[in-house]
């Protein structure tokens, strides 16, 4: 099936479906892309419309989202679930860049299979200044808050939807919000389920690729905190930092045009 000339299909990981898109650029070095939590592959639209030309793209569902199969999972299953991409569509090793959710994503593919990547970029992981693993309380919090969300959402229209998402998202551009509006409809009950924020630390020791981490400002919302910016830069000489001005945790859709030249810099 094509949609915008690029191709989907689905990857199985132990009978569950992992759904992608690709631009599939003949000859171009291929770039995996990793959403953030309650977005879906192509919430990545806009990169991958500016960025097909030098790259072939793959935008992948996470588990629980968008196209993808659901079930509780972990955040190693998510791990697992890009390597199962790779692995199948005989890419490896590859560039990566994850936003979020799927930031943590693809810094612990770099540190559990370090052969099929080359290089990541991580935009806004949510990786705080406490370490270790959440206790179940805050996790059980985080579930119950989403599942609320999700009952409210499922009973707005698009257009409510939409409206709500301009409210929040005053600085995003107008062709961001289809796939978002979509991707709020896509995501799992189950999505949050046998999910937990872990010591960073235990993947950042492992990741020997050149890794950049793409953070904003922590007054607009930055999940990043310029401290841990620091740590993380001092713990591995593998990462570098770039900072940009004026944008909170969406960096890409708060100040698209220097996100777009600091990815490429860094991957071209």
């Amino acid at each position: 099936m094509t949609m915008n000339q690029w191709i989907e299909g689905d990857v199985s990981v132990n009978g569950l479906p992992i759904h992608f898109y690709r631009t599939c650029g003949t000859g171009k070095p291929t770039l995996l892309l990793a959403h953030g939590f309650s977005d879906n592959g192509l919430c990545w639209g806009r990169v991958a419309r500016e960025m097909e030309v030098e790259f072939d793209l793959i935008m992948v569902d996470a588990r629980n989202h968008g196209q993808s199969g659901r079930g509780i999972c972990s955040s190693d299953d998510l791990t697992d679930d890009l390597a199962a991409v790779i692995t199948a569509l005989s890419i490896g090793p590859t560039f990566a860049l994850g936003h979020s959710m799927g930031a943590g994503t693809v810094a612990g593919l770099a540190a559990r299979y370090p052969g099929l990547v080359s290089k990541i970029a991580l935009e806004d992981p949510p990786w705080g200044e406490d370490q270790g693993v959440e206790d179940d309380a805050k996790a059980d919090k985080r579930r119950e808050g989403f599942k609320k969300f999700l009952q409210s959402v499922s009973g707005m229209s698009d257009e409510a939807i939409l409206a709500m998402g301009k409210k929040q998202h005053p600085d995003w551009r107008d062709d961001e919000f289809p796939a978002w509006v979509q991707s709020n409809r896509q995501v799992g009950l189950d999505a949050l389920s046998g999910m937990k924020y872990r010591d960073w630390r235990d993947n950042v020791a492992k990741i020997q690729c050149d890794t950049l981490l793409i953070h904003g400002d922590e007054d607009r919302g930055g999940m990043l905190k310029q401290v841990v910016v620091d740590r993380l830069v001092w713990d591995n000489n593998s990462f570098s930092a770039h900072h940009i001005p004026g944008a909170g945790h969406n960096i890409r859709r708060e100040q698209f045009a220097l996100y777009l030249a600091a990815v490429r810099d860094f991957f071209v």
